[in-house]
């Protein structure tokens, strides 16, 4: 492995290592070589690079993600690449597999995986915000169209006990009491709804875009089927936090009428209180300097669709 740490949250990596361009180069067949390499920015969990693999005079693109060693990161590898093998062939834009070397025995000790790579980039400055928001809400309705297998999704609390334990208003609130009346939300069983094929990262960072178009869905680490309100409120946390209140809510009211439902409140600040005072770090190490990122004002937006969500409760 070459040199690497964690900073910020994030694993940053200068280049793989020596064996694991040897481990793709032997990947890619026979006389292939890797002639190209480039880190790709935002992610915070693993190193993300696009290879450059030559082979008989032609050249190919791959994404390789790689963990650090001896972090005991194989299970999420390992979940990454069923949940792969599940979407695949499904309809949505997702990589590939082109191999896998799960416990780093061939790459110097890093969990490595090797993907095809999918066109596009990551867009978190759209021109057309509308335009952006309706198909962000188009992917999720077809996403939750999939009868696909998937665990079934269990909120943080299981036995409802002491459900507000791990929730605590944000030091930089301006509304105290607008967060200990969701906390009380919380307090509550689940609502009973229906059970639709999940994502449960559907956040901008993880879309790629190409000529106004989604052409790229990334980060298969955790699907499950469950309530619908919890992708859409995920990704209206990170629109409130990042944009707006008003995008977020533009998001919820473009894929209710794509999707001919109403969404429950319940699930939506279930999704919005995953919130904490470690988001702006988590969210500005995502954006990876793609945009500028208002850290003071976050709190404040996220709270005002946090309000937002507690008024739509019947």
């Amino acid at each position: 492995m070459t040199d690497g740490d964690w900073r910020d949250g994030g694993f940053r990596q200068r280049r793989p290592s020596a064996e694991t361009l040897a481990w793709v180069a032997a990947s890619m067949g026979r006389g292939s070589r890797v002639v190209g390499r480039r880190r790709l920015t935002g992610g915070v969990c693993s190193a993300v690079h696009r290879l450059t693999v030559e082979r008989r005079g032609v050249r190919t693109f791959v994404v390789l993600r790689q963990y650090p060693g001896g972090l005991g990161l194989q299970e999420p590898l390992e979940t990454e690449i069923a949940n792969l093998r599940v979407v695949a062939g499904s309809g949505l834009p997702v990589p590939g597999i082109l191999a896998a070397d799960v416990a780093g025995a061939a790459t110097g000790g890093a969990p490595s995986l090797l993907m095809t790579r999918l066109q596009g980039h990551v867009d978190l400055d759209p021109a057309e915000p509308r335009l952006w928001l309706t198909r962000i809400a188009e992917i999720a309705v077809l996403l939750h169209s999939l009868d696909l297998p998937a665990k079934t999704f269990r909120p943080w609390v299981d036995s409802w006990i002491a459900p507000r334990d791990g929730l605590r208003v944000p030091v930089d609130a301006r509304k105290p009491a607008v967060w200990e009346a969701a906390f009380g939300v919380m307090a509550t069983p689940p609502p009973k709804d229906e059970a639709v094929f999940l994502h449960c990262d559907l956040l901008p960072v993880n879309l790629l875009w190409s000529r106004g178009r989604i052409t790229g869905l990334t980060d298969w680490n955790s699907i499950h089927r469950g309530s619908r309100g919890i992708d859409v409120g995920h990704c209206r946390r990170y629109l409130a936090a990042l944009y707006s209140a008003e995008w977020a809510e533009e998001l919820r009211s473009l894929y209710e009428s794509m999707a001919g439902v109403t969404l429950d409140p319940w699930w939506d600040l279930y999704a919005l209180l995953h919130y904490d005072d470690s988001g702006a770090k988590w969210i500005r190490g995502q954006v990876a300097g793609r945009r500028p990122v208002d850290v003071p004002g976050m709190t404040s937006r996220v709270e005002h669709a946090v309000e937002s969500a507690l008024g739509r409760l019947g």
